[in-house]
C-alpha cells in the first residue's frame, strides 16, 4: 500500500515521522468538527488502528483533544494547550488566477509515466471557471466524453480535479453550495447541498478528491490539490483512468496523485526559498502503479 504523504514542508531534509502523524492527525481534527472514531482516523493516515488509537491518547493527554466516550470518537480542544483560539488557515476569497511555474509541468510529465493515465495540472480562471493549462496521455489513451479545457462551476461539483480546488477555496465552496439546480450527469452524480458539503468536507479531510463515474459514465478521476509557498491552494493535479481499473487498483492510483502532488507543492516551495529541492524522480524508474496499461 502506497503511504500517504500529509506533510507539505519546504524543503528535502529528514523528518520525524511520528511528529509528522500527529500533525496529520490534527488536520484531520481540524476538518472534523464533529470528531472522528479511532478506525477512521486510521484509514485517513494509512495506519493500523492500534497506531491510531495511541496518536488520540496522546493528543488528548496533551491538552489538543477532548475524547467522547459516549460517541467513541475524539475532537479537537476548543482551546489549544497554550491557551487563546486555534489559528485559522487563510483561505484566499479573491477570483484571481495564479500564474503556475513551469516545474508544475514537469509533475505532470512524472504522474503520467507513474500511472500511464491521462494526466491533468488545473487553476482557476479569473471568474469561478476552472482551466486545464497541461495534460498528457498517449495515442489510443480514452478521454473522458464531452471534458472541455474551461470547466465552469456548474459542472464542478462532478469532477476530481475541480473538486480538489474548490474544497480549499471559501469563496467558491460557497458559490458551489449556492447552485440551487446542480446538473446530473450520471446515476452517481453528487447533486444535493448536504451531500456535496460532505464531499468537500471529505476532500480537505483527506486531502485528494475521488469522482467515480459523476461526470462520465466507465471513468473515475483522482486530483490533488497543489499549494503555493504561501500555504494557498492554486492548482490542482488529476488523472482520469476507466472505472475497471480504479476499482483493481484505486489505491495505488490515489497514492500517486497525491505524492506528486505534495512533492510538486515542496518543490514550488523550496524554488521560492532559495533551498535546493530533493532531486527530481526518475519519471522512467520502477516505482509506477501496478497494472498500468
Amino acid at each position: 500500500m502506497t503511504e500517504p504523504r500529509h506533510s507539505r514542508g519546504t524543503t528535502g531534509g529528514r523528518s520525524l515521522k511520528t511528529a509528522a502523524e500527529a500533525l496529520a492527525a490534527l488536520r484531520i481534527l481540524g476538518a472534523a468538527p464533529d470528531g472522528v472514531t479511532p478506525e477512521a482516523l486510521a484509514a485517513e493516515l494509512g495506519k493500523s488502528t492500534a497506531t491510531a488509537r495511541y496518536l488520540l491518547n496522546t493528543l488528548c493527554q496533551e491538552g489538543y483533544a477532548v475524547r467522547d466516550r459516549q460517541a467513541g470518537t475524539v475532537r479537537l480542544h476548543e482551546t489549544p494547550p497554550w491557551g487563546e483560539t486555534w489559528g485559522e488557515r487563510e483561505v484566499p476569497d479573491d477570483l484571481t488566477r495564479y500564474e503556475l511555474p513551469e516545474r508544475l509541468s514537469d509533475a505532470v510529465t512524472e504522474l503520467y509515466w507513474r500511472t500511464r493515465q491521462r494526466t491533468y495540472l488545473a487553476r482557476w480562471e479569473d471568474d469561478d471557471a476552472t482551466v486545464i493549462v497541461d495534460a498528457r496521455g498517449h495515442q489510443g489513451l480514452a478521454r473522458i466524453p464531452d471534458l472541455a479545457e474551461r470547466i465552469p462551476l456548474a459542472s464542478a461539483h462532478a469532477l476530481a480535479v475541480t473538486k480538489a480546488l474548490i474544497a480549499s477555496s471559501g469563496t467558491r465552496s460557497e458559490r458551489l453550495r449556492a447552485q440551487s439546480d446542480r446538473a446530473s450527469f450520471t446515476g452517481t452524480t453528487i447533486t444535493s447541498t448536504p451531500a456535496i458539503e460532505l464531499e468537500l468536507a471529505r476532500v480537505r479531510r483527506r486531502g485528494y478528491a475521488v469522482d467515480r463515474e459523476e461526470y462520465a459514465e466507465g471513468f473515475c478521476c483522482i486530483g490533488a490539490p497543489i499549494f503555493d509557498p504561501d500555504g494557498r491552494v492554486a492548482a490542482s493535479i488529476a488523472i482520469s483512468t476507466p472505472a475497471r481499473r480504479f476499482a483493481t487498483h484505486g489505491e495505488e492510483l490515489t497514492g500517486a496523485v497525491r505524492d506528486v502532488a505534495a512533492t510538486a507543492t515542496e518543490g514550488w516551495s523550496a524554488a521560492e526559498s532559495g533551498v535546493p529541492p530533493p532531486d527530481d524522480p526518475d519519471p522512467l524508474a520502477a516505482r509506477s502503479v501496478p497494472g498500468r496499461a
